[in-house]
């Protein structure tokens, strides 16, 4: 057995969305760092993001254009990596939209839409479209992965304001144990794909925490939520990632791994 090899993601094509910053752009770097080729996928331009993760090699990372709202656009995207790749070994649903500013009574129904939109029909959407891609890189040998961003908020009751965001993360986690249940290796009989469906639940991380992250203050009080008393770095969720992507992990499937610093065991997660 070599190490090494058991952790490798050298020379796997990798999509990941919502790669420009926070989570996304941790989540490429490390893929990069393995040796993949990750296209990093947004409505904006990100190729000079793109370009400075590939400065990091030895990698190579590229921008591709995704508006996850629009399944017009989602067909682009996957029409691109086909043109490009011919196979997919990796799809990362990273993208999100996410708010906590509205009570229950006064949430408006556009703003539900828009974000069960983006979290949760698009990913449904673009795994559809990219399962061709994705059957195409698997074999018994290495596997295809679908790794899906979801949250602890998905697992939980968060804070009063948590609507929408949590309700579309529990609802992609259910969507993930559906799509190993029956879009993978169909218990090892005729017919079955080499993709595993597995989703990573952040706790606090930057990104939609930013603003308390601001001063040294806020990070203490974010952090002290977590056994770990910290914040993430998005680098912690890349290495989930990878491990999920990588022969090491090819036998995990309709899993999700909480990469939270123990935020969903802490005493404070449970008063």
């Amino acid at each position: 057995m070599n190490f090494d090899e058991l952790f490798s993601v050298a020379g796997k094509v990798v999509c990941v969305t919502g790669g420009g910053g926070g989570i996304g752009r941790g989540i490429a770097r490390t893929f990069v760092s393995g040796g993949a080729k990750v296209y990093i996928a947004s409505r904006s331009d990100l190729s000079d993001v793109a370009s400075e993760i590939a400065e990091e090699g030895p990698g190579e990372c590229l921008a591709l254009s995704v508006d996850m709202s629009s399944e017009e656009s989602i067909k682009k995207l996957v029409a691109d990596l086909k043109e490009r790749e011919g196979k997919l070994d990796v799809l990362v649903n990273n993208a999100a939209l996410g708010s906590f500013i509205h009570r229950f009574e006064k949430f408006p129904a556009d703003e539900w839409d828009q974000m069960m939109s983006v979290n949760l029909r698009g990913p449904f959407l673009l795994v559809k479209e990219a399962l061709d891609l994705l059957e195409t890189a698997g074999s018994s040998d290495a596997h295809a992965s679908v790794v899906n961003i979801v949250s602890v908020d998905g697992m939980r009751v968060a804070m009063d304001n948590d609507w929408a965001y949590g309700a579309g993360k529990a609802a992609l986690i259910q969507l993930t144990r559906q799509w190993a249940a029956t879009q993978g290796n169909n218990h090892g009989k005729e017919g079955g794909r080499h993709i595993t469906f597995n989703a990573i639940a952040p706790g606090p991380f930057p990104g939609m925490l930013d603003r308390y992250l601001e001063t040294e203050e806020g990070r203490a009080a974010v952090g002290s939520v977590t056994v770990s008393g910290r914040v993430g770095d998005p680098v912690d969720i890349g290495a989930a990632c990878v491990y999920l992507s990588s022969r090491a992990g090819s036998y995990v499937t309709g899993s999700t791994i909480p990469v939270d610093g123990g935020l969903l065991v802490g005493r404070r997660a449970n008063s």
